[in-house]
């Protein structure tokens, strides 16, 4: 084997050591990451340009193309799948226990699935794996992997190896071309030599890339080269103790190493940062040195984080639309880059092209997946969110774009505890039929408040033809899909069909969303003769796998927070932009730094599995464990490097919550004196800009009620959702809806018994009989419903010697019950104290008029008004003032 690891010193000085420099620059060089080849073009300019410098991940994908293919995950997936399902002699594991280790595995299938792939991908041999040290969970997957290796399904499992020379040269030369194809420079490829390779700054070997530097080696000089520093040995020892499991020389370029000495850089306070944590790991705690204490920002949490993350990115966006990465203030990196997640929503075209399944008509897919029951052949709605990705994709009929999911916001409340779409639509067919033959005005006035009686009849028949037409569909796709053989390829053929006959040839589409679904036809064209049968399970977890198109070129994925393995690389640009970039090392504590969050291993594999319970000595397999159990220290590896060679500014954070705990800053930084700032302190001392008041389409004007009056005194901001835009309070929620029914149980009462003689039986048939009644226009109202309600109105209504005759005052509170719920309302932060007092006065219409007049109303800026109330607003849900005082 041909390997041999160069270590240097200062990556800004590579070019110094002309032997290391000659050979690194004259053949194909693939680095760990992205950001790598492009630091080091930004150092060394032409001598490593885009195509002769790549990735690695360029160089497995090619070399491994077909283990790489849709084709083979797919199969694999089935294969994986069967054997779970069908078995049954497992030593050691049996009945109960069995069945629940295999339900575990159907549930974790990706994990399985990347773990069976990985004993593939490093040629475990079964006869290595000691039973005794295993898990029961580890016993299964071992005799899954036993049954692979011993059936015919192995060949699904065959990984490309004993490649000649030519296939080799060919591999690197197509990697290198594909790398120059998706860049925006065309120059030709300068490779003086293809007799050797280098391979950098690798921590995370992969099995398959060891497996690539195996084969390579067989025929070339395989150079594996990384920086190294003798003054921070400790901290540099992960990558000795990983490269030392290849068992190959170690040639050290020897150069000088970076002391801080230069106080008036822009970078010294960081690069003095370095050294100090670095003495303080090797033990020469009176070398430190501080001139001041180091500053960390403080967000509360990882949503704080990624707000004032997006500012940066949209200041940057405003500098430089075509290229806001680069335009950034502040380059971030964080041990923990979740903030991605909650970044994706705001810039999705950030992160790459959009995927089909990331399209409304992608999601239709998935949700009809998500309800079908293949053990029932029909739907069952577990989360009535699935009903509304379906509406929302365009698929299903309406008479215009975007009605079908507007009538289901209105209806949604009706649909509490449908089970199916059968259930859904008897519910609609109730709605239909009080609409019609309810006569009396006040029940009419009274369902008025119901949102779903807000909907015409017309919308309703439209409703009911798109969940018919959802059925059929759900039918047509997955109907008797585990009695057909070969159901895989039965189910891509009907899908391709679909896609392009009902939906790329009958509908208008835009031109970027043509393209998509054109390459997600020429990738079904690779699984569409997948000779493969498996469960229903298994075909919804291998939908992200075909419903995937190729990525264009210059489209891949640019993350606003990059993680920690991106610093090497793009460290290296501060070289040439030192007094303008900004370095952020962010999400910096304890659990954040050494990785707790992150297994080492997928499940059911864990470190017991590769070193207790087998002892094989193959390097590579060595090599591949002893990174996956280093990449805890990897972290501080990289905050050190990413501060010694940044040459700008820098600036520290971390994230104080991750849910009910608290952290504190990393150790280390602790243990130097860092002082915490919060970033909410630095956000209050700056003016927020004024908002601009709320402008009516075409004016402000009617005549308003009593109702409109206090709607007014309680809230500016609940008048203009009531009274001016929706023109009544409708509730809309169940919450609401239930408190609604009580009220109205209560005053229906109130009119039915007025003047009657008190008798506690009488009260308790009339509340049971127009409950009764009542019911059938809250569909989704429960038994505990009833008890709750019928009680609270006997305690408030069981009392004197006979009912009440209603007077006006009466009928006053009847009104305001009806649409405020409550006329008192009592604070307990605020002693008890009735926060509805005052808001209820009697007032006449000139009062009414000249307060909500035209030109009052159009200086009002409908500020919103936060209390307990808020609980009882019909609109509490689109209210920004009600979240931002929740408690």
């Amino acid at each position: 084997m041909s390997v041999i690891i160069y270590t240097y010193r200062d990556p800004y000085k590579l070019k110094e050591n002309k032997e290391l420099w000659k050979e690194i620059s004259s053949c194909p060089y693939f680095c760990a990451a992205q950001t790598l080849v492009n630091g080091l073009k930004a150092v060394y300019g032409a001598a490593f340009q885009i195509g002769r410098v790549t990735t690695v991940k360029n160089l497995t994908d090619v070399l491994y193309e077909k283990w790489n293919g849709t084709a083979c995950a797919v199969k694999q997936h089935a294969d994986i799948d069967n054997i779970i399902v069908n078995s049954s002699d497992i030593t050691g594991i049996s009945g109960t226990e069995l069945d629940n280790v295999k339900k575990s595995f159907l549930f974790n299938r990706d994990e399985v699935f990347t773990s069976i792939r990985t004993m593939f991908e490093l040629k475990m041999e079964p006869q290595n794996i000691v039973d005794k040290y295993l898990t029961p969970e580890q016993r299964f997957i071992v005799s899954v992997y036993k049954k692979i290796r011993a059936s015919e399904k192995a060949k699904d499992f065959c990984l490309e190896q004993d490649f000649t020379e030519e296939q080799i040269n060919q591999a690197i030369t197509k990697a290198m071309t594909t790398a120059k194809d998706n860049s925006s420079t065309k120059n030709e490829i300068e490779v003086e030599t293809l007799n050797h390779i280098v391979i950098h700054g690798v921590h995370q070997f992969s099995p398959l890339l060891l497996r690539a530097v195996e084969e390579i080696a067989k025929y070339k000089k395989v150079i594996l080269l990384i920086n190294y520093q003798e003054q921070y040995k400790n901290i540099y020892q992960t990558w000795i103790d990983i490269y030392s499991a290849f068992d190959c020389e170690i040639q050290n370029f020897d150069g000088v190493e970076y002391y801080p000495v230069d106080v008036s850089a822009v970078s010294y306070d960081g690069n003095l940062l370095a050294y100090n944590i670095g003495k303080l790991i090797g033990g020469h705690k009176e070398d430190i040195s501080v001139r001041k204490p180091y500053e960390i920002i403080e967000f509360d949490n990882m949503t704080e984080f990624a707000s004032y993350v997006a500012k940066v990115f949209e200041d940057a966006e405003k500098k430089d639309p075509e290229h806001p990465m680069n335009a950034m203030k502040e380059q971030i990196y964080a041990a923990d880059s979740s903030a991605n997640d909650i970044l994706k929503v705001y810039f999705p075209e950030q992160f790459g092209e959009r995927q089909f399944l990331n399209y409304p008509l992608g999601h239709f897919f998935i949700a009809i997946a998500n309800m079908w029951d293949s053990k029932t052949n029909g739907i069952i709605i577990l989360d009535i969110n699935d009903i509304r990705e379906c509406l929302e994709a365009g698929i299903l009929a309406e008479a215009t774009t975007g009605r079908l999911v507007s009538t289901f916001g209105k209806l949604e409340a009706l649909f509490d505890g449908c089970a199916s779409i059968d259930d859904m639509l008897s519910r609609i067919k109730k709605v239909r039929k009080n609409k019609k033959y309810v006569s009396d005005e006040k029940r009419q006035e009274y369902l008025g408040h119901i949102s779903y009686y807000s909907v015409s009849l017309i919308e309703l028949k439209e409703l009911e033809e798109a969940l018919n037409e959802l059925e059929e569909l759900a039918s047509f796709f997955y109907e008797d899909f585990e009695k057909r053989p070969s159901n895989f390829r039965r189910f891509y053929k009907k899908l391709k069909q679909y896609l392009q006959e009902e939906i790329l040839e009958e509908r208008e589409l835009s031109e970027e969303f043509t393209d998509i679904i054109s390459r997600v036809l020429s990738r079904l064209d690779e699984v569409e003769n997948i000779d493969a049968s498996a469960s229903f399970e298994c075909l919804k977890s291998t939908m992200s796998l075909y419903l995937v198109q190729e990525s264009k070129p210059g489209k891949s994925a640019n993350w606003i927070v990059r993680n920690f393995e991106q610093i090497d690389g793009d460290v290296l640009r501060t070289y040439k932009e030192k007094d303008n970039s900004i370095l952020h090392f962010a999400c910096l504590t304890d659990e954040d730094i050494d990785s707790v969050k992150q297994r080492e291993f997928t499940w059911p594999l864990n470190g017991d599995f590769f070193e207790v319970a087998q002892n094989p000595v193959d390097w590579k397999y060595q090599v591949y464990v002893k990174a996956r159990k280093e990449y805890k220290n990897f972290k501080r590896y990289a905050l050190i490097y990413g501060l010694e060679f940044n040459r700008g500014n820098y600036k520290l954070s971390f994230v104080k919550r991750d849910g009910d705990q608290e952290r504190e800053p990393y150790y280390l930084l602790k243990i130097l004196g860092v002082k915490k700032e919060r970033n909410i302190d630095r956000r209050i001392n700056h003016k927020m800009e004024p908002l601009s008041g709320i402008q009516i389409k075409n004016g402000i004007s009617g005549k308003y009620r009593y109702c409109d009056y206090y709607r007014f005194k309680i809230c500016k901001k609940r008048f203009l959702l009531e009274s001016l835009v929706e023109g009544n309070t409708i509730y809309k929620d169940n919450f609401l809806l239930a408190k609604y029914l009580e009220v109205w149980l209560e005053n229906e009462t109130k009119e039915s018994l007025q003047g009657l003689t008190h008798s506690e039986i009488l009260l308790l048939d009339k509340l049971n009989e127009l409950y009764d009644e009542l019911k059938k226009y809250f569909p989704f109202a429960v038994n505990v419903n009833r008890i709750d309600i019928i009680n609270n109105v006997k305690n408030r209504l069981n009392s004197g010697k006979a009912f009440p005759v209603l007077s006006e005052d009466n009928r006053k509170f009847m009104m305001i019950r009806e649409l405020f719920i409550y006329k008192q309302l009592k604070d307990k932060r605020k002693f008890n104290q009735d926060v509805l007092k005052d808001m209820f006065p009697d007032v006449n219409q000139q009062k009414i008029e000249e307060e909500l007049s035209e030109e009052e109303l159009k200086k009002l800026g409908f500020v919103g008004s936060t209390n307990c109330w808020c609980k009882y607003c019909t609109n509490r849900e689109v209210c920004v003032d009600y979240y931002a005082c929740i408690e």
